[in-house]
């Protein structure tokens, strides 16, 4: 290896000397008429013959001047398939095929807004239908309540006295269920004030003062009421029970002043004076 890098070297010094020497003699018949371009391609040629190349290899590479590095990249690109994003224009057929993509997802677009239209429209339905079935069913008697005309004149006392049987024996819910069945039975009974007064003493006694005092204020919507007096007293009791002093004071008085005679007056008297 060491010879043949020598020789390499002994063999280029003496090309260069060749070409200086060759270089300076042309130099001196510069009257001779040779250009310096006509030079430069003697001293060339001398050098690829000196090289081993032939003038048919030498015009070949002539022919194929070297691209810049950049645009040799983007072929090489090309060749191995990578062709960069920004530079690749899309085929008729790829634009047709994105068409027909964007088409078929409007489709199915509008099939799935007629889907929901068609959903809404339901509900709409089904909403009516519910409402139709609870107002039917609001109308309809409940199973075991009693309705205008199931009592009878007859039995009306029979079943006002087991009300009362029921508020007695504590049962307060199952007595209110009583009363309030007589008065959806008939409102004009000489009994139906007290079913009202005695519904709202079963409020009372369960400790719903507020719901007391309804019932007892609708006592007095009963003409000529032989309870007015009572439920007076008990309007009072009631708020006395919600902490409401001022309210109490004022159905106690005004139970002085419209019932001076009831066997409540005492009684009033005596809340009023702890007030």
């Amino acid at each position: 290896m060491f010879y043949k890098f020598l020789i390499f070297c002994l063999s280029f010094i003496f090309l260069t000397v060749m070409i200086s020497s060759c270089g300076s003699s042309r130099q001196d018949d510069d009257m001779s008429g040779i250009d310096e371009d006509t030079a430069k391609q003697q001293e060339l040629d001398e050098i690829e013959a000196l090289l081993g190349i032939t003038p048919e290899e030498s015009a070949q590479r002539a022919e194929k001047p070297g691209k810049p590095k950049q645009e040799d990249d983007k072929l090489g690109l090309l060749g191995a398939g990578m062709v960069p994003m920004e530079e690749e224009a899309a085929s008729p057929e790829q634009m047709q095929n994105a068409e027909k993509e964007i088409a078929s997802l409007k489709s199915q677009i509008e099939k799935k807004d007629l889907l929901i239209n068609d959903l809404k429209s339901q509900v709409r339905a089904q909403s009516e239908q519910i409402y139709q079935l609870e107002s039917q069913k609001q109308s309809q008697p409940v199973r075991g309540a009693v309705t205008v005309g199931d009592v009878p004149p007859g039995e009306y006392q029979s079943r006002y006295q087991e009300g009362l049987d029921l508020f007695h024996g504590h049962q307060y819910r199952d007595a209110i269920q009583i009363f309030e069945s007589l008065l959806a039975s008939s409102a004009n009974n000489s009994l139906s004030d007290n079913a009202q007064y005695w519904i709202g003493e079963c409020h009372y006694a369960l400790r719903e003062y507020k719901k007391a005092i309804i019932d007892f204020e609708k006592v007095f919507t009963f003409p000529k009421s032989n309870k007015n007096d009572a439920a007076q007293f008990k309007l009072g009791l009631c708020y006395v029970r919600l902490g409401d002093g001022n309210k109490a004071r004022d159905e106690f008085q005004r139970l002085l002043d419209v019932y001076p005679n009831s066997d409540y007056v005492a009684r009033a008297r005596e809340h009023l004076a702890e007030l």
